[in-house]
């Protein structure tokens, strides 16, 4: 959990979105 887990999540969903949800 950190920077890389929400710059990769941004990536991923292109959105203020949890990666668990």
């Amino acid at each position: 959990q950190g920077v890389k887990d929400r710059k990769q999540a941004r990536s991923k969903y292109g959105a203020k979105r949890p990666k668990a949800a």
